[in-house]
């Protein structure tokens, strides 16, 4: 990984009794992270395209490009229903579930007329109501379960992208990808930070180590502009 991506953070730390003298002491503010092992595996954009290419089941292609798209976690998407569409805009309603605050937090996304396209097909071929689970199959039942989720993720890895990505062969991996894909876009890490519905900035700082944008890069071109 180029070091050129590294943000470097420090906390001051005292080194006498009273307090009067500190250093700075490099940390990687991981107290409490989800990400605490720096465990980020991702797929490359040919990756992906590969996986939604090669997948000829709609529905299966619907799941993954859902996760992928909206950058959710299994069990929001799960909870998505087609109320939560926003035809007229192309977007999608996401609940965060992992914010513990007293009202809800909604993620209001933008989704490509590909997956919109598959949404709404799936919900005429299957006759779903609004009411109804967009990862579900039929009218009045629950969404496909996490564990169907991930047999079905896994097995399309491994067939379409082999063995030696079965360490990525999780469908949370395709949130880390997601993260990873937008900042490379250009996305900043605030916008991507409510995107994903992190509540603390830190979880959404570990992703700039991967991307392949040049910080040091960008800091240098932002210093020599005339003034």
């Amino acid at each position: 990984m180029d070091n050129n991506n590294e943000i470097i953070i420090y906390t001051e730390t005292p080194i006498t009794k009273n307090g009067k003298k500190t250093e700075l002491v490099e940390t990687d503010l991981k107290t409490n992270n989800y990400y605490e092992n720096d465990n980020i595996v991702f797929f490359t954009t040919q990756q992906i395209k590969t996986l939604l290419d090669g997948i000829d089941n709609h529905f299966h292609k619907l799941a993954i490009l859902l996760l992928y798209e909206t950058g959710a976690r299994i069990e929001e998407a799960r909870a998505l229903k087609f109320s939560d569409i926003d035809t007229s805009n192309g977007r999608v309603k996401v609940l965060t579930l992992k914010q513990r605050k007293k009202n809800k937090i909604y993620r209001y996304l933008k989704i490509s007329d590909k997956l919109l396209s598959l949404i709404l097909n799936h919900r005429v071929v299957n006759k779903l109501a609004d009411d109804d689970f967009i990862l579900s199959q039929t009218s009045g039942k629950q969404a496909i379960t996490r564990k169907g989720i991930s047999l079905m993720f896994k097995s399309y890895v491994i067939k379409l992208l082999g063995q030696n990505n079965l360490d990525k062969a999780h469908p949370h991996a395709l949130r880390h990808t997601r993260a990873i894909h937008l900042l490379d876009s250009g996305m900043n890490i605030m916008l991507l930070k409510n995107f994903l519905g992190h509540a603390n900035i830190v979880n959404t700082l570990i992703y700039l180590k991967y991307s392949n944008k040049d910080m040091a890069e960008a800091i240098d071109r932002a210093n020599n502009v005339e003034r």
